[in-house]
């Protein structure tokens, strides 16, 4: 066995933070400010758009210990809406419970890894080896590399004995079953090695203009018990799939984003990692997928903000929403179309919120704040947001929807 073990866009219409389905426009229908608020200090603001550039330092990752002690994924898989949406669930169970949390796919001189991330011990990574057989006569294969050219998977391959290399995609990956290295439940007790299986490819809509994600249906099962086939991602209502990024290493714990060119990370429909994509917040220009920095910028800001993580850079990575929780959001590169906002909630970074209104909160109920006062909520010196415009900090905005305006 070789695992190893590693330490530890505004639019006009309503959007729904749980569900899947950027020209410059920096105008605001603004707010005043909270009474009482800290500014954490100037922010350079840029009403020109795009063309003003981004801090550097916010693209940093974050570290995934936390003194706050606000870490843990989640004990129903949620991951803290990264990799799938409460309620969710994208990690391989035992015994029918949740277990390890596939979160990408490494290429390697050696082979290919899928690093897998422990439910319950979310600082806990190992990184199970890949192989490979033949659906139609488990003809062992060499997998050589699994890469996503943007959203799209494709795995590159060589039947044993034969020196011609393949590459699946499509369709056509349904020809593999893909097998890890034993994964050990705990020290010592039982260990289970898994197969996989991606089928069902789903193309996105030759008119699409904004969501542009390949999306596949995903199933595991353990090998040595040749258990039935289970669905990953099977608690995502509206569409168990699950879909891919390219070169960007996407933590289960804080939503950071390290680059890296031999990894794709895998989540499912409804988590930030996602969804976000289908929103059209791509870290690459659609029109060459090329990577473009301030897009990226953008796209990591929207991990954070689709999941009303506001605190992930003062070391607090919980996640204030739920699922069905409305939103407007609109960011550097959109259109401007329509009436403007007259709550912001607040303006987003790679790090959480740049600046926070508390009282425009998408989610203003005790439960999102447990032990809070409703009147002085803990924002870590995160100040209120009294510009109209985006800076060099904050390219996207989420506000209140018009609906909502009325309600207390």
């Amino acid at each position: 066995m070789e695992t190893r073990a590693v330490g530890g866009r505004r639019w006009s219409w309503l959007l729904s933070v749980a569900l899947a389905t950027v020209a410059s426009g920096c105008w605001w229908g603004v707010r005043q400010p909270v009474p009482g608020g800290t500014e954490t200090g100037p922010l350079r603001t840029c009403p020109g758009g795009p063309s003003c550039g981004i801090r550097q330092s916010l693209l940093e990752q974050i570290d995934e210990n936390c003194p706050t002690g606000d870490c843990d994924p989640g004990g129903t898989g949620n991951a803290k809406g990264i990799y799938t949406a409460e309620g969710g669930n994208y990690c391989f169970k035992v015994q029918g419970e949740p277990f390890f949390c596939p979160e990408a796919f490494i290429n390697t001189p050696t082979g290919v890894l899928l690093e897998v991330r422990y439910l319950n011990e979310p600082l806990r990574l190992v990184q199970p080896r890949i192989r490979g057989k033949l659906a139609a006569d488990s003809k062992p294969v060499e997998v050589l590399a699994i890469n996503g050219d943007r959203t799209e998977l494709s795995i590159k391959y060589r039947v044993q004995g034969e020196t011609e290399e393949s590459i699946a995609k499509g369709d056509g990956l349904e020809a593999l079953i893909l097998g890890l290295d034993a994964l050990s439940t705990v020290s010592g007790g039982p260990s289970i090695a898994y197969e996989m299986r991606f089928s069902a490819h789903q193309p996105p809509k030759p008119d699409a203009t904004t969501d542009r994600v390949h999306r596949y249906k995903l199933e595991y099962r353990d090998a040595r018990l040749r258990s039935d086939w289970v669905r990953h991602c099977e608690a995502d209502v509206g569409g168990a799939v699950v879909s891919f990024l390219q070169g960007q290493r996407v933590s289960g714990v804080n939503a950071s984003v390290k680059l890296d060119s031999q990894v794709t990370s895998m989540g499912c429909e409804q988590g930030s990692l996602v969804t976000c994509l289908a929103w059209g917040f791509t870290p690459w220009d659609s029109s060459t997928g090329v990577r473009d920095e301030t897009r990226d910028y953008v796209y990591r800001s929207c991990l954070q903000a689709k999941r009303a993580a506001y605190f992930v850079g003062h070391r607090d990575f919980k996640s204030y929403t739920k699922k069905g929780t409305k939103i407007e959001k609109w960011d550097q590169y959109a259109s401007g179309e329509g009436e403007p906002v007259e709550r912001i909630e607040a303006l987003w970074s790679p790090r959480g919120a740049v600046c926070f209104n508390p009282e425009n909160r998408r989610r203003p109920d005790a439960e999102a704040w447990a032990g809070q006062d409703p009147n002085q909520l803990k924002t870590y010196g995160v100040g209120p947001c009294t510009s109209k415009d985006f800076s060099t900090e904050g390219k996207l905005f989420t506000g209140i929807p018009p609906e909502a305006l009325a309600k207390p």
